[in-house]
């Protein structure tokens, strides 16, 4: 149901907005506020035309400070507006994802939908399935892949600034979030598919995958080592990646701790033959390439204050290429087949958190408990 239309807003569409991806917004929470949603209506090409909430208040009163002309609180209704051309769906991985995902494919409107997936790998590739089926673009929001200092770090490994990368990776994260307020939706495994991993970690598998290549047989295990919570905070497991070097195989590992008392730690580290590369995740620190003891080189980039806006702006560009559009749009230099994460490898992403989780489906019971 529509519960507010801009009174601005025209009945028909004009000429000038044919030259904009017009998208609506399926869910209005905290994500939508600072890291993707003034994307929409800040990217050359882009316009913010619709959000929906189940909270008609949230939906109105997001439509009202965002300047978006409509809001709903039926999925349905947004997803068959005409004005509509592309749906970004903000919603959490559990409850709705999938029937959202098939009204949306159904719909034959392209789709930006956010990470993990799914709560598990099954319900990642029913996901993806229904989008390829109805042919429709399905991208997912990894959106590190176009940030700048990942640009660089991707760049930089490609131009093999550590020489070949024959070592490995490994991914370390130490945080201290046991004493947050665990009514958040993502310590409900019902509505996350687990723990933080789930919601944080997927952000560094995908780098891995990104800069180095597809995860290769991981394994792993989760535990839980506090009172209060009833989804694992502890994941630790391993894994390979061909060499695109020689053909071998190389190892990677991982160790997620989200109840550390120690030194917080967020690396991703890359070995060569020529050096290693640094990289945080979730902080502005610049990538580091470190050449033995002494020699480092600081990869410099600024930090976008909207974080998806890049991502989303390769997305917009990449659909006008579909319709064969002479949009006035300065050229990207990211090639959206690999900057672009797409559902083929968002499944590849759910089913490695699976593996390294220890589990089939996220209702398995699948943490040691060690409290």
């Amino acid at each position: 149901m529509m519960i507010y239309e801009s009174p601005s807003i025209m009945s028909e569409r004009t000429v000038e907005e044919e030259y904009f991806v017009s998208w609506g917004i399926v869910g209005c929470g905290a994500v939508c506020e600072v890291k993707s949603g003034p994307a929409f209506y800040n990217c050359v090409g882009s316009k913010l035309k619709a959000v929906m909430s189940r909270d008609s208040s949230k939906a109105q009163d997001f439509a009202l400070r965002h300047s978006v002309d409509k809001a709903y609180t039926s999925v349905s209704d947004l997803v068959n507006d005409a004005s509509v051309d592309a749906v970004y769906v903000a919603t959490p991985p559990g409850g709705d994802r999938v029937r959202i995902a098939s009204l949306v494919a159904a719909a034959k409107k392209p789709c930006y939908m956010e990470k993990p997936l799914g709560r598990d790998g099954k319900e990642a590739k029913e996901i993806s399935d229904a989008f390829e089926k109805a042919n429709v673009p399905l991208y997912v929001a990894y959106y590190r892949r176009c940030m700048p200092k990942f640009v660089m770090a991707k760049k930089a490994l490609d131009e093999k600034k550590i020489g070949n990368i024959i070592t490995g990776v490994t991914v370390t994260l130490h945080q201290s979030r046991h004493r947050q307020n665990k009514t958040h939706w993502r310590y409900n495994k019902e509505a996350s598919g687990g723990g933080l991993f789930m919601d944080i970690g997927c952000h560094m598998l995908d780098l891995v995958e990104f800069m180095i290549g597809p995860i290769l047989n991981p394994i792993g295990r989760a535990y839980k080592t506090v009172d209060d919570q009833s989804v694992e905070d502890n994941v630790r497991g391993c894994w390979e990646h061909i060499c695109p070097f020689n053909g071998s195989r190389l190892g990677g590992s991982c160790v997620f701790n989200f109840s550390s008392g120690g030194e917080m730690r967020d690396e991703i580290e890359i070995t060569g033959t020529g050096g290693r590369m640094l990289i945080s995740c979730f902080d502005t620190k610049p990538a580091e390439i470190r050449f033995g003891a002494d020699e480092i080189i600081k990869l410099e980039e600024e930090h976008p204050s909207t974080v998806q806006q890049p991502m989303i702006q390769l997305v917009t560009q990449e659909l006008f290429t579909r319709k064969e559009c002479n949009l006035n749009m300065q050229p990207s230099d990211l090639d959206p087949n690999i900057y672009l994460c797409s559902g083929e490898s968002a499944v590849r992403t759910s089913v490695v958190l699976d593996q390294l989780l220890g589990r089939e489906k996220w209702s398995d019971d699948y943490i040691i408990m060690q409290s």
